[in-house]
């Protein structure tokens, strides 16, 4: 069985209720053709569910039924988004390895002093206030002795 023949059997369940588990998953698309795999995706630090799931069928055909017949139906108080699952080889980096991001856009990378601060009162981009100062050197309202000099 090759790769895209095996991708065409999968599909991703989403927005399914937090409550769901793989036994009412199975059994609401075992309707639909032999279900191979049932798959909830769990939070790895909560231990629920984070609200979608894989499901494998044995052939391409009763995939492509389900998902025609349950995308945007109710299931459990919420409405289902069901599509083929993609499948995506993404290469392991070590650990503390940064991946590389395109140039421009909105991950641009701007120096700090380049995010602004004149919507914070400051025309310059400081922060004011703290033992920064401001324009005229003072401390601002602070009437104690080390800081009102």
């Amino acid at each position: 069985m090759n790769q895209t023949q095996q991708q065409n059997q999968k599909l991703y369940v989403g927005n399914l209720n937090f409550e769901a588990n793989e036994d009412q998953v199975r059994e609401l698309f075992g309707t639909f053709g032999e279900v191979q795999e049932v798959k909830i995706v769990m939070d790895r630090f909560t231990g629920r569910s984070r609200g979608f799931a894989f499901v494998r069928f044995d052939t391409a055909e009763a995939a492509g039924k389900a998902k025609d017949a349950l995308n945007g139906q109710p299931f459990q108080g919420k409405t289902l988004v069901i599509d083929l699952a993609r499948t995506e080889q993404r290469e392991p980096r070590p650990m503390g390895e940064r991946r590389e991001r395109p140039a421009g856009g909105p991950g641009e990378f701007r120096p700090r002093r380049e995010w602004g601060g004149a919507e914070r009162g400051n025309d310059r981009g400081e922060r004011r206030g703290g033992f920064g100062g401001n324009d005229r050197g003072d401390r601002g309202d602070r009437g104690d002795r080390y800081h009102g000099r």
